[in-house]
């Protein structure tokens, strides 16, 4: 039987999948309209305004990724995790330089895909399709990550086995087969807001039940170093090449 902590942390877990669940399902009546079209389905009928896009960028940042993947990586590889921050700063500039024109350009035109933008100003079908079957094929290794990140979250549950996996991914796919664009919108708003929590007691709450920030870095530095190799909270000069390239490749790579 679950322990008391895991009960609890079960039954918070559920609640929130079955809001975010019943979210998905009903996000295809938000602004409703004739999800057959790939333009509505995919796209909302372009109809987000900034704060839904800022919800949806917020959604798209902060993932399982944020939450495991890069703590994971700074708890064993030190300052180089540190990478997430810069990248995630260089990416929004970069967003603005780029994205305003490119919206224009699609809206102009109809254009659903960066597969019919390519297609259009180049006049190439054979350029179309590879970077459709590259964006998917990119997209894989992402979709990968969640799915182990999620998995990790499940198993800290103390729920072992492969089936809350394949049944959250299937609800997923399910929801967002039925709503299109507009479910992982909405999803996003209520994500961002549970991530407002969770930073908030990072920032509050677990500094102050581990002795202050200070002590959290001091400790971390002391085990950082006991590592093999021995890893640190500052950068070494060796990698410095490595952890610049890595941050703006990464800005870069959000993007396409």
């Amino acid at each position: 039987m679950a322990s008391y902590p895991h009960a609890v942390a079960i039954a918070v877990f559920c609640v929130c999948f079955l809001l975010v669940t019943v979210a998905g399902f009903l996000a295809a009546n938000w602004k409703r309209a004739d999800l057959n079209s790939l333009e509505e389905w995919g796209l909302a009928g372009r109809r987000f305004g900034t704060l839904i896009t800022w919800f949806l960028i917020g959604g798209d940042f902060y993932t399982a990724y944020t939450v495991i993947a890069v703590p994971a990586n700074l708890y064993g590889t030190g300052a180089p995790g540190f990478f997430a921050i810069p990248y995630c700063i260089l990416g929004f500039p970069y967003m603005m330089l780029v994205l305003p024109r490119l919206w224009n350009v699609c809206h102009r035109n109809g254009y659903v895909t960066l597969a019919d933008f390519a297609r259009a100003r180049h006049g190439s079908r054979a350029l179309s399709i590879a970077l459709a079957l590259t964006s998917i094929l990119a997209t894989m290794p992402y979709i990968a990550l969640q799915l182990v990140g999620m998995r990790e979250v499940i198993a800290a549950l103390g729920i072992s086995g492969e089936w809350p996996l394949v049944a959250a991914f299937v609800i997923l796919a399910a929801y967002t087969y039925s709503s299109g664009l507009r479910a992982p919108a909405v999803i996003a708003i209520v994500k961002d807001i549970m991530l407002y929590v969770v930073v908030l007691a990072a920032i509050v709450i677990l500094p102050a039940k581990l002795g202050g920030y200070g002590h959290i870095f001091a400790t971390a530095g002391t085990a950082l170093a006991a590592h093999k190799p021995p890893a640190s909270l500052t950068l070494k000069p060796p990698q410095y090449l490595s952890y610049s390239t890595l941050a703006f490749g990464s800005a870069i790579a959000l993007i396409l």
